[in-house]
């Protein structure tokens, strides 16, 4: 299989739904107890798009390209970092999200999304990347460490879900430096 990383569109909204789905029952990294609906899931692509913040999608197909059979496997965005307030005092930080298939993790899509969010976050100016993530999530709190996030703080139990309480970790990367993915 082959993989592309694209802008998302409209027509990726039922995968993209589906994906971010899959993270909840978990737990660990959706802190909701409620599934997304597409609606809700174009709303927010809508938004992030008319303000200027990439969406982008993994695509996988087949290595012979003659098949019109392509598969969004992942997805991954950042947005502005503390939205609703302090917006001037955090222009040059973002908080990214990515998300890959259950079916399709371990297979190097999320390293891919990520080289490429952190290309589009570089040329857009950014200066920061922060990831905040469950501390259950050491799968993804490990990858993160690999590419160069260093861990600058931990919440604990700030969030609760299914009867749990959630302490959240807190990354940073410095996005002057080169890509470590």
């Amino acid at each position: 299989m082959k993989t592309e990383i694209r802008a998302a569109t409209d027509d990726d909204v039922d995968r993209i739904t589906d994906i971010f789905n899959q993270a909840i029952p978990a737990g660990d990294a959706e802190w909701t107890e409620t599934l997304h609906t597409v609606d809700e899931r174009l709303d927010w692509m809508r938004g992030r798009r008319a303000s200027g913040r990439p969406v982008i999608v993994a695509e996988e197909y087949a290595d012979d390209d003659d098949s019109d059979e392509r598969q969004v496997v992942g997805v991954a965005s950042y947005g502005d970092f503390r939205e609703s307030t302090c917006r001037e005092g955090f222009r040059f930080v973002c908080e990214h999200s990515v998300y890959v298939d259950r079916d399709a993790q371990g297979t190097g899509n999320a390293s891919k999304l990520m080289d490429e969010l952190e290309s589009l976050a570089r040329a857009n100016g950014l200066k920061r990347m922060v990831a905040t993530i469950d501390a259950f999530n050491v799968r993804s709190i490990a990858f993160h460490l690999r590419r160069g996030f260093v861990e600058v703080g931990r919440m604990p139990d700030i969030g609760f879900t299914f009867d749990t309480w959630r302490t959240m970790v807190l990354l940073q990367l410095d996005l002057d430096q080169p890509n470590s993915g």
